[in-house]
């Protein structure tokens, strides 16, 4: 009973874990004086999981950056305080969604 009882716990762990992912990338310096022209949001697949997190900042930067640059097509722009989430998983083909938002900011 107790051997049921522990792999249920341990399931439920890591079922909490992997769908409370989350992660911050090329946060905004105190020093950075920029323009904030406002946010952008995207959804994007990456194979494999949460624990390659150079993974999925770089392809949020690249999602939010091609938003950002159909809604500011004139303007050099980069993009910050990118906060991501995972939001649904296929382990089976080892898929997962994410969410990403960050400020797009106008550059000098």
């Amino acid at each position: 009973m107790k051997t049921k009882f522990g792999m249920f716990f341990l399931l439920v762990l890591v079922v909490i874990s992997v769908s409370c992912a989350t992660g911050q990338y090329m946060e905004m310096k105190s020093k950075e004086n920029a323009e904030v022209l406002g946010l952008v949001q995207s959804t994007f697949l990456v194979s494999g999981s949460f624990r390659y997190r150079s993974t999925i900042n770089t392809q949020a930067y690249i999602t939010l950056l091609a938003e950002a640059q159909n809604k500011y097509p004139d303007i050099n722009i980069d993009i910050r305080d990118i906060s991501w989430a995972i939001g649904q998983g296929d382990a089976a083909n080892n898929n997962y969604e994410y969410t990403a938002i960050g400020k797009v900011i106008k550059q000098q």
